[in-house]
């Protein structure tokens, strides 16, 4: 099986469509997106599923928001909440969070 962003392109389309059409604010920051940037803009436009797909959300209009590419990628897997904190503090000018260790080491190995 292929990339499952992927899968169903046509929903993945419909949803960007639904979303660019309301010109909504980015459901992270809260800030305006600019719809009119492009890819690779970081403050470009980009639709973000709220359960990331990774996790096992699917792409659709209930599971999904407008978000800047940027805001998306500081994102990533965690969850909403915690992303739209760690996008406060680092427009905040704070730097970022630190990745919590893995709890093994390499001597594991």
């Amino acid at each position: 099986m292929g990339n499952p962003r992927y899968a169903n392109g046509h929903r993945r389309r419909e949803v960007q469509a639904y979303w660019r059409a309301r010109k909504a604010d980015c459901y992270i920051c809260g800030r305006p997106i600019d719809y009119t940037r492009r890819t690779p803009d970081p403050w470009s436009y980009v639709v973000d599923e709220t359960v990331a797909i990774a996790h096992g959300g699917r792409v659709c209009k209930a599971n999904s928001g407008p978000a800047h590419r940027w805001c998306n990628a500081v994102k990533g897997t965690h969850t909403l909440a915690w992303a739209r904190a760690e996008v406060r503090r680092r427009l905040a000018g704070h730097r970022p969070s630190a990745v919590v260790a893995a709890d093994w080491e390499s001597d594991d190995w």
